[in-house]
């Protein structure tokens, strides 16, 4: 065997070094150890399977990673308090999810979740709550909101449309996402600090699309899971969405996807318009999709359905009708 043959019968025989992380001054932290794969650790978390929402409509299950299902992780997510931040344009199911993963802790007091919607002129009272006047009595009562009773319940708050918010006021949250376990509410200096229970994490959603979105970087690092949300067009055929409605949908999402759009059908609007179809007939339904499209993008989405339907113009009232 030759030098050059013998070292490389060597360097077979010796197992690869793992890299090491090198440090800004320099310093070597050893190797990388190994970690599991999350094919490994998806037996871990058992499926719960479809889920009832509180408005009686049910939700099913989808995959997260392509090993969890999304039920499921929120909930271990809930148990280690992992916040957990949604994105994706709206219909998509981003609610709904964050609804039937704790919908079985319903109580007669809440729906397993408290929730605010939130807006440009979202306050931090609409977090904590206010005092109102009793009609009755004319005497000034407080009135806990949706973060007050969240840990109150010691439930999930789930923030919707977060990206609407004010970060200054969304900066209410910042102490208990830190894990600072007390809840204080200075505006109303009768009520004793609130500890918080192993029930209470945050659930957040927006549309990252929306004129004025925005999340400050102080926040979106508080989430320890950052999920996108899309339509399971596979769902909405079995939910009886028409297969060719879905063909366009899917097109059309992909045009929103590279900037062509700013809205696109999800499932929300395809499951409307299977049910409209089947009250309404095929026209009409598509007469009032297209009314649904927000104007600016009316003529690419008219091109489109007229391309793949015939003409079709946006459902309206018209002549007198004649009984």
């Amino acid at each position: 065997m030759s030098l050059g043959e013998d070292m490389l019968a060597k360097m077979h025989l010796r197992a690869p070094a793992a890299d090491a992380y090198i440090d800004e001054d320099g310093t070597s932290t050893g190797p990388a150890s190994a970690s599991p794969s999350t094919v490994d650790l998806a037996g871990a978390l058992s499926p719960l399977g479809k889920q009832t929402r509180p408005n009686g409509a049910v939700y099913h299950p989808r995959a997260v990673a392509k090993a969890f299902e999304d039920v499921a992780l929120l909930r271990d997510a809930r148990d280690h308090r992992e916040h957990v931040l949604f994105y994706g344009p709206p219909g998509t199911g981003k609610t709904a999810l964050c609804e039937a993963a704790f919908t079985a802790d319903a109580t007669t007091e809440h729906d397993g979740l408290e929730s605010i919607v939130g807006t440009a002129d979202t306050t931090e009272a609409d977090f904590l709550g206010t005092f109102v006047q009793n009609p009755r009595s004319g005497a000034f009562e407080w009135r806990p909101g949706p973060l007050h009773r969240s840990v109150l319940y010691d439930v999930p708050l789930l923030v919707d449309e977060i990206a609407l918010i004010d970060p200054r006021v969304l900066s209410v949250l910042y102490p208990l996402m830190d894990g600072r376990d007390v809840l204080r509410i200075p505006m109303n200096p009768d009520l004793e600090p609130l500890p918080v229970g192993k029930g209470w994490f945050v659930l957040g959603a927006y549309n990252p699309d929306v004129p004025g979105a925005r999340l400050s970087e102080a926040l979106r690092d508080r989430f320890a899971h950052h999920i996108e949300v899309g339509t399971d067009w596979v769902l909405a055929a079995e939910l009886g969405v028409p297969a060719d409605v879905i063909e366009v949908a899917k097109n059309l999402d992909q045009q929103r996807r590279k900037g062509d759009l700013a809205w696109s059908p999800q499932l929300r609007s395809l499951l409307s318009y299977a049910a409209t179809e089947r009250r309404r007939g095929r026209e009409y339904a598509l007469a009032n999709l297209l009314a649904k499209v927000p104007q600016d993008d009316r003529d690419v989405v008219h091109g489109v359905l007229t391309k793949k339907f015939g003409v079709i113009h946006a459902l309206r009232l018209g002549r007198r009708f004649e009984s």
